[in-house]
Parts: C-alpha cells; sequence; structure tokens
C-alpha cells in the first residue's frame, strides 16, 4: 500500500497496503522513537560509525512517486553514511505474484539483497522461507522505554509472527467508495452515510447511471482486482479462505451472494461497465473524466487525480451486507537474513520508514502512513474532505488473507471470476470448479509446509 497497492498500497500496485494471521505483537519494550524525524533506537553508538565503508541492496516496489521518496532517503542516509553504497533494486510491478516470485528467484539464485521491501501478500511466504530476520533486537534497543502510539496495532500484527516483528510497516491501503462530487451535485444526490448498505449502494449507482454507447456515464465502476474486490466478500461476512488460511471457502453460499452481486452490477443492471480491462487502474481514469460516478479505491488514486488536476471527489465507507468491513494491507521493510551488514541496514531502514518519507508519501497522495501523527497532519487531511476515514477505517477493517501461497490463491480466483464477468460461466459452476482447485492448491500448500 498500495495495494494497485500494498495493497496495496499505490499507482502500479493496486494489491498493497497491508493481511495474515498472526498473533498479537508481545508489545512490552517495544520502541518507536522520533529522533530528527527518524525512528530511533538506542544511542548513537550503537550505529555503525559514520566512515563505515560499505554497499547495501535494496529490494523494493513502487511507481515513479514511490522512487522519488526512496532516493531521498537514500540521500538522507549516504548524508550519515557518505562511504556506503545504495543500490535499490526498485521493480515498477503491476502484481503482487510476479513481484514475489522475481524477489524468491533472485534469492535462489544466490543474489539476496540487504533489505526486503513487501507488502501483506508476500509477508508470510517470505518470513516462512526465513528471507528476513526479527528486528526485535534493533527495536528493544531503548529499553526501558513505553511502545509508541504512533503505528496503530493492527499494522504491527500483520507483521508479526510468533511474538517476533519482521517488518516495520511504513505504508498501507485499504478499500473506500470514491464518489465524484460533481456528478453528485448535478444529479441532485447527497452523500451516502457512512453505515449505508448494499441495497442503498445499488439505488444510487441505478440513479447515477444514464445515457446510452459511448457517451453512457455509469453508476459505478468495478476496482477488478484481487484486493479491490475483497471488500465484497468482507462485508457480506464471507472470505476467499476459512479463517485457518488453510483451507477453500469459495463454497460458502454467502460468497456465493457476493460474486451475484457483482456480477449483477454488470449484466443485470448495467451500472458498471464490463471490467474485462487487464489495467487495474483504468477505472480511476474513467472516474476521473466523469465517465462513472462512483469507484472503490484506496489512497493511491489520489496521485492519478493530482496529476490530473482533478479535485471533485471524495470518499465514504465501503457499503455493508451483512456488516461493516473493508480490507486493508500494509508495506513495510525488511533485513534480510543474508545480509552481513545487520546493523548497517537497521540504519537504512529508520531512514526508509522515517517521518520525512511517510509526509512526503502524503503529500504526493501515495498509501496511508503508517505513523497516525502523519495522517492526522495538514499534508494528509488537505484532500479529500472526509480524508480522516482512511486512518480511521482500521478500527473495522480487516487485512487480506495472504497465505504462503498468496499468487496461487489469487490466480485461481481471478481467471474463475473473469469467466463469470464475461458471462461465460454461471457464478455456481465457476465457484464450483474454483473451490475444487482451491481446495487441491491449499493441501498441496500444506503438504509442503510440513
Amino acid at each position: 500500500m498500495s495495494l494497485p497497492p500494498y495493497s496495496q498500497m499505490h499507482s502500479d500496485l493496486p494489491f498493497r497496503f497491508p493481511y495474515m494471521l498472526c498473533r498479537l505483537l508481545g508489545f512490552f519494550g517495544l520502541v518507536l522513537l522520533m529522533a530528527h524525524g527518524r525512528l530511533s533506537t538506542a544511542s548513537a553508538e550503537d550505529a555503525p560509525p559514520a566512515d563505515t565503508k560499505g554497499e547495501l541492496v535494496l529490494f523494493d516496489f513502487g511507481d515513479a512517486n514511490d522512487k522519488q521518496i526512496r532516493d531521498a532517503a537514500i540521500a538522507r542516509f549516504n548524508q550519515r553514511y557518505p562511504n556506503v553504497k545504495v543500490t535499490d533494486q526498485f521493480t515498477p510491478i503491476t502484481s503482487w505474484p510476479d513481484y514475489i516470485d522475481k524477489l524468491v528467484t533472485q534469492v535462489a539464485s544466490g543474489k539476496a539483497p540487504d533489505l526486503i521491501h513487501i507488502a501483506t501478500e508476500g509477508a508470510l511466504l517470505t518470513i516462512s522461507k526465513t528471507l528476513v530476520i526479527p528486528l526485535d533486537e534493533f527495536i528493544n534497543a531503548d529499553t526501558g522505554k513505553e511502545l509508541s502510539t504512533e503505528i496503530d496495532p493492527a499494522l504491527l500484527k500483520g507483521f508479526t509472527v510468533d511474538s517476533k516483528l519482521y517488518l516495520l510497516p511504513e505504508a498501507w491501503n485499504n478499500m473506500m467508495i470514491y464518489y465524484n462530487t460533481k456528478v453528485f451535485k448535478e444529479a441532485g444526490v447527497s452523500r451516502p452515510a457512512d453505515d449505508w448498505t448494499w441495497d442503498d449502494f445499488l439505488a444510487l449507482a441505478k440513479r447515477l447511471t444514464s445515457g446510452e454507447g459511448p457517451t453512457k456515464r455509469f453508476g459505478f465502476g468495478i476496482p477488478y482486482f484481487n484486493f479491490g474486490l475483497t471488500p465484497f466478500w468482507y462485508s457480506n461476512g464471507t472470505s476467499v479462505l476459512k479463517d485457518n488460511l488453510k483451507e477453500s471457502n469459495l463454497s460458502d453460499p454467502k460468497f456465493l451472494e457476493a460474486v451475484k452481486f457483482i456480477h449483477g452490477l454488470i449484466q443485470e443492471n448495467g451500472v458498471s461497465p464490463d471490467p474485462a480491462n487487464t489495467d487495474p487502474n483504468a477505472v480511476f481514469q474513467l472516474f476521473a473524466s466523469g465517465k462513472i460516478a462512483m469507484t472503490g479505491g484506496g489512497h493511491w488514486p489520489m496521485q492519478f487525480f493530482k496529476a490530473n488536476q482533478f479535485s471533485d471527489y471524495d470518499v465514504v465507507p465501503w457499503p455493508k451486507k451483512a456488516v461493516q468491513r473493508t480490507v486493508f494491507g500494509a508495506a513495510g521493510y525488511g533485513i534480510s537474513s543474508r545480509t552481513k551488514q545487520k546493523a548497517l541496514a537497521w540504519e537504512l531502514i529508520k531512514e526508509l520508514a522515517s517521518i520525512e518519507s511517510e509526509r512526503r508519501a502524503a503529500g504526493l497522495g501515495v498509501a496511508i502512513p503508517a505513523r497516525r501523527a502523519v495522517a492526522e497532519s495538514p499534508e494528509f487531511l488537505a484532500q479529500p474532505e472526509h480524508a480522516a476515514l482512511f486512518y480511521k477505517s482500521l478500527s473495522y477493517a480487516a487485512p487480506v488473507q495472504a497465505p504462503a501461497n498468496y499468487g496461487e490463491v489469487e490466480r485461481i480466483l481471478m481467471r474463475h471470476l473473469g469467466q463469470v464477468m464475461a458471462d461465460e460461466v454461471k457464478p455456481e459452476d465457476a465457484l464450483k470448479a474454483a473451490d475444487q482447485e482451491l481446495t487441491s492448491a491449499m493441501k498441496q500448500q500444506e503438504a509442503e509446509a510440513q
């Protein structure tokens, strides 16, 4: 995220932010202190000396705005460590499975990086394969300090296994409903209530749909990617996998109900265009052009809007069916288990996840900052009007399901959903086939894990 996103979390990463079933971090002794805007550990003498020589390789992802943020952080690091060469292996990816596969392949080839930037979608795999080390020895260096309240516990929990924190959250993303304020005003429609329902949503989408052919304006544009569709499952009290992340849940009648609802937006009600376009960000371009009145997205679409000087938008929570719930995913930095420069790598993480980096991200309109203070800053709250709802969504959001074989799970789901959306296969038949395939995949994953 950010997600797109780490959901993600950004323009080329519609699958960020944001996720795993992990136990709550044993927080006692954990400290995330700010020192000159940086994450601080014990004292200056614990860090490598300023004249240290070396090289660090960062395995990284994002888009042009993310690269700008990373470059600035590395420049600050080099002010402190001028003799350390930092190579940012930056990958402008379009899907988490591709990014995760590239990381695993690179490590297997013997060219492991020193630092790894990963989102929830790849966190469990990264941890289970021992690609990163626990960060507790660095974070706990300031003994006797109390836990900082800067990062929401939900974000820390997602990167914690067996009470050990493996990745330091720096950003995250969720899914909200964006609506075109200009279109709403012209149609005489008020902002939906924060506790609106699927029925309210569909009625409004119908009201906002008008015209025919090329000039038709749709009431809603489906965010057609795994992370983007997840709020429909969650708000109906269901999910792709069971809570243990080991078994398919696609036979759940509530999942079928959600798929039929999405399918109906296109085929029955005609309030959404066919999401066949493989570019997950195309829907945001349609939204900014006024061709759709509402769509779903995290914080990352705002960078598109800023670049195109589009400001006629606001956000509202995802509509509920059985419960009000959305999805979130985070991105964080970890230290590679293969590095020989652990202390130096930690110093770089402190810059990458610093308050300066998060403030810059807030101003550019990419992911949601991990630090609550930055999410409450004027830079972040400047737009849209209800920007504060992004961070507040953590109170009712659930992490995107991300087992170690996340890439395979996503491919199976989206392939079968694609047949449904194209009206090639009935939802019942598609989910039956998907359930069988996913069940087999999860059994194989469990066998490999043992």
